[in-house]
């Protein structure tokens, strides 16, 4: 059952009306912070572009983001386009994106400031679980950065295992979440663990933060270990930039490993029945050419099972990474003190003790020289 729109006689000359929105709840596409009703204590305070995201107390599940004062002056105009976008979807495109993305539902203005914030849903309950830490747990959102390591990490805290299929389950989700921004020429720059939720029952995935997009380029978030060797700092974040950190984040969800070992693993194509999967994240890891890159669909298709479908030649490519350094192993010692490198050294056996025979037959020598000399001294 949806809830009527907040008021009466709306503005609506942001999208012409409510918006036939599947979350449960039309609302005007343009809002004032005094329609919203009284806000709840701050979840979030301080996080990127947003002072506060403070839940809805007359309408449960759903959140106002409230923005810096700073914003840009044209912010109003895209958060209108991102609010609009949905209704150019086909009707499976759109339903992906509204249930597996915050995606804004309509824009707040205030006196003088014409972007105060947006109103977004607030992630679905099945994105939380029980996490174990030791002897407590806490109920909490489980970041997909759980995916990027393995599964007996994953067991360790409560969860279950994912596998390869549910690992494969949530990167094509999340590929095809990547498609439609792509469809959408809308840049995200944000992919990274700490964007994104996951559900290891569901096997599927949630976007956050989605507010943000923009359209062509953006301001380059910098995010240590995630950034872009082919984006120099200080330029925008583009569709190319987006293609490679979106390949990290499925090369690491779907290896669940990281740092090098991510691109060594992916490069081994342990994937049998998803033969091109391999080449496509190599080429949007490692090609020289970033305009080279393959998209988010062709990640998807290869997730998918199906074929890479490239033009030639291949992009030259870097080389893989060298692997870090393994730790060191105690050297044994010798045994003069020293050591002897790559050779193992032997105990050496301790000596048995004495037997009580060989002490009985001492003492009868012993006792045999002692009569001797007695008898040699008598005669």
């Amino acid at each position: 059952m949806t809830e009527p729109p907040l008021i009466d006689g709306a503005d609506d000359s942001a999208g012409g009306g409510p918006a036939p929105d599947p979350r449960g709840w039309m609302l005007p596409r343009t809002v004032s912070v005094g329609d919203l009703g009284p806000l709840a204590e701050p979840i979030s305070e301080h996080n990127g572009q947003a002072i506060a995201v403070k839940p809805l107390t007359n309408h449960p599940g759903w959140l106002a983001k409230l923005y810096r004062p700073d914003q840009h002056p044209e912010d109003a105009h895209r958060l209108d386009r991102l609010i609009s976008a949905p209704d150019t979807l086909p009707g499976a495109d759109r339903a992906l994106l509204y249930s597996g993305t915050c995606w804004p539902a309509a824009r707040i203005h205030g006196p003088g400031n014409p972007a105060v914030g947006c109103v977004i849903p607030m992630a679905p309950e099945q994105y939380r679980s029980e996490l174990r830490r030791g002897k407590f747990s806490e109920r909490r959102f489980v970041e997909i950065d759980w995916l990027a390591k393995s599964d007996e990490s994953i067991r360790g805290i409560g969860l279950p295992s994912p596998g390869s299929p549910g690992r494969l389950a949530a990167c094509r989700q999340l590929t095809a979440l990547a498609m439609i921004l792509e469809s959408l020429g809308l840049i995200y720059a944000d992919w990274s663990f700490s964007n994104a939720f996951w559900s290891p029952d569901q096997r599927s995935v949630y976007l956050i933060d989605v507010d943000g997009c923009q359209p062509k380029k953006m301001p380059d978030i910098h995010q240590p270990n995630w950034a872009d060797p082919l984006t120099p700092p200080g330029t925008d974040a583009d569709e190319y930039t987006d293609r490679y950190r979106l390949g990290l984040l499925v090369a690491k969800c779907m290896t669940g490993r990281r740092d090098a070992h991510t691109f060594h693993s992916v490069a081994a194509s342990p994937w049998q029945d998803q033969p091109a999967v391999s080449e496509v994240l190599l080429d949007m890891l490692l090609a020289t050419d970033r305009e080279r890159r393959p998209s988010a669909a062709q990640l998807n298709q290869a997730l998918n099972s199906g074929p890479y479908l490239r033009t030639a030649p291949r992009p030259a490519r870097t080389e893989l990474p060298p692997l870090p350094p393994q730790p060191m192993q105690p050297i044994p010692q010798s045994s003069t003190g020293g050591h002897t490198p790559g050779k193992k050294t032997e105990p050496t056996p301790a000596k048995p003790p004495e037997t009580d025979a060989s002490a009985g037959w001492i003492l009868v020598v012993v006792i045999g020289l002692i009569l001797l000399i007695i008898i040699a001294s008598n005669h």
